[in-house]
Formats: structure tokens, C-alpha cells, sequence
């Protein structure tokens, strides 16, 4: 029997908005499934990372060390040059690494049987074990970590041999690898160390963070805090398969440790993207480039220097929008943005920073930078107030300073030949010093150091392990250097309290870095063009870029150099100085005006010298260095404030 009419056009109508409610809900639920999909990809890396900090920890308690991000042998290796970055990286004697001693922790005992340690990782014995792919050590958000893009390692009888690619890396700390210092890109403390010894054919490499290559490390090891300090971090396959990067079972730079990125490389910052940065020092760049082509890298948020061709220097990536997982010592893991501030993303990789530095401000910290810097005033009001200045003036330990008159200039102006530029962040602004103030016609001698301090740390003295160099030279009007940033506080604190300072009502400080650019300008606005190469390495002045082979370039005794127009010495050569600000990126584009003392908040502080802007013939520097340890390259110089006496 037919059903009435009214009830044929009701179910007409249900199926209509049947469809339309099924449409609705499909425009709000389709869309969600991907991203519930990734976050139960994300959910599954979080999880491979605590299960790796556990791990670690096990591996702790049962060693009493952690283990080494890898071991390598020495078949073949001239040790004496192996750790001046002058050949590729040796990959053939790579042999264990982390991974391949934490697999019984992680329930993979017959895999870690697998391996035999007596022989290279790329030999055939450890083939099947290397070419495993272990569920527990991938990431599925990343989509380059699959069979059909195993890595395929070069040998030096021309073969290749093939790796299971993985997502997970040790941190080696911030420091890049080259064991040098004291040039223009690395003015020290942060340098990866290298020892080796050529009778027993035995070598390390170590950097500042968990673990290094033939040495391991334990709790006692580390200053920074178990919740503030990387143990491991995610890691991106490779794009193709010469690109090392993401190896599980290869002890490797870039493959499964992450190291170099911090403030002194390119890699400040997880999926480093800066523009014309060449982030990732890794094996093969040039090709990979030439394969792949810059586009489809940049794309992929996958820098490399396309110019390299070593392992020195790799940062944490994933395809996560936004940041990467990473986990620390205490087993807890975090998402740290891509946007986190360089200087925290330094010393959070650093097992020597302050455990009380970052303990506050962590959790904000690595959710990424904002604008908000405090935004200081500038000079205190006391300071404003400085009485009457005279022209020049000697205190009691025997330093002369001089009259540099108020004015404005551009900060940040870059010079005329300058090939690289300036860190991204530090833009060309006008400042105006609003007053007169009393520099430091010289650097803090070593003699005047010794007379406030009762020391003189400086390298640069009459020794057994100088001598060579500086042979017997008196060196008590050499500048003081291998002063940390918080001695040359303490040095101007105890100044200020000597009784004959006290009655002449005269304290001290060090410059801003604002006072230091404009004193070393000596009232030039335009951009200046610095002495060309050769002539530095004539004139002797330290802070090169690259020394040549026999040329030893040390610090002269302060006032060797012509004064400029304001009459202050050595500020373009000589020592690198501290000055009282911390750097922050962005802080410039915020800046007040009127003398401006830098960043509220800060970890690492800034250094300038080499000429007026720390920028050397062929170099891009980062110009801070952490405030609790000393380099021979930097000294200081300082600000003396005199008490109003009169009105002004």
C-alpha cells in the first residue's frame, strides 16, 4: 500500500537534512582528522624521547657516566690534523655510537647483539644491524624516515653502504667543532675541545653538552640543572640519500648527535631557516644542493651550507609546525619553538651554564621570543646626574680616563667593505648619549687587574707554556683578558669601594655597548672603512680571522696603537671587551633612543672589538659570550661616574 503523499514529502525532507547535517559535520570533523593524526604522531615522538632520557639514566646508574655520542678509531687518521677542520670528516672509523649502547634499555638486546664494535659501524659485519629500522628511535611525523631513503655512506675505495635513517640525536653541546679560538668567528671561551695522544693513537672530541666522541660524561659533570640542560632532541631524515643527516646507528654530527648551535654558528635556533644562512655543516652540501636544488631545501625548512663538506654542525628539526620535541636530563619533555631566543637555545645545550640561570624562566623561555624586553629607560637617574667632568682624570691604581662629549651617531651602521652580514636582528637605529661621560682611555691593565684584585688571570704572562711566544717580556701594561664577564663586574665594585675612590666620590662601571660603539666611532657618522687584512697581520693585532700558518698574533702593551679623535686607544684591535649589556635578538628594532643600556633580561652578555663593530675582513661574528668564564682574546676597559657636586 502506497504511503500518503504528506509522509512521502516528510522523508524527502529528513533525507535532505540528513545531507546537509552530514555536509556540516564533514566541514568541522574531515579537517580535525589530519590533525588528529599528527598530534598522535607527535604524542608517539614525545614518547620515544622520555623513553630515550630513561634510558640515559639507566645507562647512568649501571656506568656511572652516560655513554659517548659515539666512538671512532684511528685506522688511518693523522691525529695532529684531525681536529684542524681541514679534511672532510673521517666517517669510516665510525663505530658505536649512543644509540647502539642504550638499544638493551630500550628492549632491542638481540639488535644491540647484533652489532659487533670491534669493527667500523659501515663495515659488512654490522651490515644487517645498521640497516635495521627501529620503530622506537623514528618519528612517524617525519616523512623523508623511510626504505626507499636509506643514507648511502661513501667509503674511500669508492663503495657506499646503506643506513636505516632516525629521528632522535644526542646533544653535544653549542660549541662548534673546530677546536680553535681566538679568531674573528670564535673569539673563545666557546670552543669544542681535541685531544689526542699519537703513542697510544687515542683521541677525543668534546663540546659543552652530554656527551662527546671517545668520552663520556657524568652528573658531576654538569653545572646546569637536570630540568634545564638537553639530554636528547628530535632530528630530521635526510632529503636524499647523500644527506647524512638523521642516522640512527651512525655516530655522526648531524646523524644522531646535534652540535654547534648556539650563538657562535649559523644554527641558533631549532629548524634553523635564517636567509643565506649556511646552517647544518654537513658532508656533501654542495651536492645535495646540486641534486635537490634551493627551492625544494628551503621548502623542506632543511638548510645546509652548500659549500661544506664536514660534519661539524647540526641543530634539532622536525616537521612539527612551529618547534621540536626535546628532552632534558630530568626525563621531561618539552616543545621548544622555532622562535626561541639564540642565547637561551646556547646555554640551554650547555652542561656549564648556572643551574640557577634559566630555572625561573625556562618554561617561558622556550615557548619563543616576544618584543617585550623590559624596554629599560637607559642610564639610571644617578648616573644622569654625574657632577661636573673634568677633561681628563688619573685614579688611584693608576688608569687615565677621558672626556667623551654627548652626542648622537647611528648604531649598528654597518662598514663599508663589510662582505657578511650583521646578525639578522641588528638593524642601523639612531642613538643619542645625552651626556658627557669619562671612558677608559685604555683596556684594564694586567698590573692594575693584580693591584685591585690580588690576581691576574691573563694567559698572555711570562710562562713555561708561553715562553715560546712571548718569551720574557714584562707584561704588566698588557691588557688584562681571560677575565670573565662577572670578575670585570667585581673588579669595578671592589674599584669603587678603595677608600681614595670613595673620597673622590668616583665609581665605576662598564660601558654600555651603546657608549662603547659611539666612543669608538670618535664622532665619525659615516661608515667606516676598516684597515684591509694584510695590514692587521703587520700591525700585529689580534682577533683575525684566519692566522696564517707561523703567524703568531698577540695583544701589544695598551696605548701601541694610534688614540682616535676622541682620544681612547686599542678600541679597533688589540683585546676583544666586555660591555654591561646582554644581548637579546630583536632588542634593536626597540631600543629606546637616549642612551640605552641594553636588554632587561639576558643570559650571555656582549663583547665588541677588532675594529668598531667586532666584525673582522671576511667574518660574520656573533658578538656574546657567556658571563662566567674568560677567554684570552677578551679584556675589558671601564666607565668612571663621578658624583654631582655642583649644579649642571
Amino acid at each position: 500500500m502506497p504511503y500518503p503523499s504528506s509522509r512521502r514529502g516528510i522523508s524527502r525532507i529528513d533525507i535532505i537534512v540528513a545531507v546537509a547535517l552530514l555536509c556540516l559535520v564533514g566541514q568541522f570533523v574531515l579537517p580535525a582528522i589530519p590533525r588528529a593524526r599528527e598530534l598522535a604522531r607527535a604524542h608517539q615522538c614525545r614518547s620515544n624521547l622520555r623513553n630515550l632520557a630513561v634510558a640515559l639514566n639507566n645507562y647512568h646508574d649501571q656506568f656511572a657516566v652516560f655513554p659517548p655520542a659515539a666512538t671512532w678509531g684511528s685506522d688511518g687518521l693523522d691525529l695532529k690534523t684531525l681536529g684542524a677542520h681541514e679534511f672532510p670528516t673521517p666517517i669510516h672509523v665510525s663505530r658505536q655510537n649512543w644509540l647502539q649502547l642504550l638499544l638493551p634499555a630500550l628492549n632491542q638486546s638481540t639488535l644491540a647483539s647484533r652489532f659487533d664494535p670491534a669493527y667500523p659501524v659501515a663495515d659488512a659485519a654490522n651490515r644487517d644491524a645498521r640497516l635495521t629500522s627501529v620503530s622506537s628511535l623514528t618519528c612517524p611525523s617525519d616523512p623523508f624516515n623511510r626504505r626507499d631513503n636509506l643514507y648511502r655512506m661513501p667509503l674511500p675505495d669508492g663503495t657506499h653502504v646503506e643506513f636505516a635513517r632516525g629521528n632522535y640525536a644526542i646533544n653535544g653541546g653549542s660549541e662548534f667543532v673546530p677546536a680553535d679560538f681566538g679568531t674573528l668567528s670564535n673569539p673563545g671561551p666557546t670552543h669544542s675541545r681535541y685531544v689526542y695522544d699519537e703513542a697510544d693513537r687515542s683521541f677525543q672530541f668534546l663540546g659543552n653538552g652530554i656527551a662527546g666522541i671517545n668520552r663520556s660524561l657524568s652528573l658531576r659533570d654538569c653545572r646546569n640543572g637536570l630540568a634545564t640542560l638537553v639530554a636528547a632532541e628530535e632530528i630530521r631524515a635526510g632529503l636524499a640519500p647523500i644527506d647524512t643527516r638523521g642516522v640512527w646507528a651512525l655516530g655522526q654530527i648531524g646523524a644522531s648527535i646535534t652540535w654547534g648551535h648556539g650563538v657562535i654558528g649559523d644554527d641558533g635556533a631549532p629548524n634553523a631557516t635564517e636567509k643565506d644562512a649556511s646552517a647544518d655543516d654537513i658532508r656533501f652540501g654542495k651536492e645535495l644542493y646540486s641534486e635537490l636544488g634551493r627551492d625544494f631545501i628551503d621548502g623542506e625548512r632543511m638548510q645546509a651550507c652548500d659549500h661544506c663538506d664536514d660534519n661539524d654542525q647540526a641543530t634539532a628539526r622536525s616537521k612539527h609546525e612551529g618547534g621540536v620535541h626535546i628532552v632534558t636530563l630530568d626525563g621531561a619533555v618539552h616543545f621548544v619553538s622555532d622562535n626561541i631566543e639564540p642565547t637561551v637555545w646556547h646555554i640551554m645545550h650547555s652542561r656549564e651554564t648556572p643551574k640557577e640561570l634559566l630555572e625561573e624562566r625556562f618554561v617561558e623561555e622556550i615557548k619563543g621570543r616576544d618584543a617585550n624586553f623590559g624596554r629599560p629607560a637607559g642610564l639610571t637617574a644617578k648616573q644622569r646626574l654625574s657632577g661636573s667632568l673634568p677633561q681628563d682624570l688619573d685614579n688611584s691604581v693608576g688608569m687615565k680616563f677621558v672626556r667623551v662629549p654627548a652626542g648622537d651617531f647611528m648604531m649598528g651602521l654597518a662598514d663599508k667593505d663589510l662582505i657578511y652580514p650583521f646578525p639578522s636582528d641588528v638593524v642601523p637605529h639612531r642613538v643619542n648619549i645625552t651626556r658627557d661621560f669619562l671612558m677608559g682611555r685604555h683596556e684594564v691593565t694586567q698590573s692594575q687587574y693584580q693591584q685591585v684584585m690580588g690576581v691576574n688571570p691573563s694567559w698572555h704572562v711570562p710562562s713555561d707554556e708561553t715562553r715560546a711566544i712571548i718569551g720574557t717580556e714584562k707584561t704588566d701594561d698588557w691588557p688584562v683578558e681571560s677575565v670573565a664577564w662577572e670578575d670585570a663586574v667585581e673588579f669595578c665594585r671592589r674599584l669603587s669601594q678603595k677608600p681614595e675612590e670613595v673620597a673622590a666620590g668616583r665609581t665605576y662601571r662598564l660601558p654600555t655597548e651603546a657608549e662603547w660603539e659611539y666612543t669608538c666611532r670618535g664622532g665619525i657618522r659615516e661608515p667606516i672603512l676598516r684597515p684591509k687584512w694584510e695590514d692587521a697581520i703587520k700591525t700585529g693585532e689580534t682577533a683575525s680571522n684566519r692566522i696564517p700558518s707561523g703567524t703568531v698574533l698577540l695583544p701589544k702593551p695598551v696605548g701601541s696603537y694610534p688614540p682616535n679623535p676622541f682620544g681612547v686607544y686599542d678600541m679597533c684591535g688589540n683585546v676583544y671587551e666586555w660591555t654591561s649589556d646582554y644581548r637579546r635578538q630583536g632588542y634593536y628594532s626597540h631600543s629606546p633612543t637616549d642612551d640605552p643600556t641594553g636588554p632587561a633580561i639576558g643570559y650571555l652578555h656582549v663583547i665588541r672589538g677588532w675594529y668598531w663593530v667586532a666584525t673582522g675582513p671576511n667574518c660574520k661574528v656573533y658578538v656574546s659570550n657567556e658571563p662566567w668564564v674568560g677567554s684570552r682574546l677578551i679584556g675589558f676597559r671601564v666607565i668612571c661616574e663621578v658624583a654631582k657636586t655642583s649644579r649642571t
